[in-house]
């Protein structure tokens, strides 16, 4: 196995694995807050604006009570932080 097979492989594994505690994350203030910080050191990019709607999306699910909405959003928001 060659060498950038290798870091393929590592990179891989480590945005699976965070990916899967992402699905597990709690829809709160605390995870929110951690994400718009997070989405605040990004550079401006499509990425961040992407971010910064589905973070946008995120509140107003949780203020409407739609839970599950609220998950999906906030992991689109953090994948997008990435």
């Amino acid at each position: 196995m060659r060498v950038p097979t290798i870091i393929a492989l590592t990179v891989l594994t480590a945005t699976g694995a965070a990916a899967q505690n992402l699905q597990t994350r709690e829809c709160n203030a605390a995870n929110i807050a951690f994400v718009v910080e997070a989405i605040g050191k990004m550079p401006d990019s499509k990425q961040k604006a992407t971010a910064s709607e589905e973070i946008d999306a995120t509140k107003q699910a949780m203020t409407e009570g739609r839970v599950d909405d609220c998950k999906d959003h906030l992991l689109k928001a953090t994948l997008q932080t990435k």
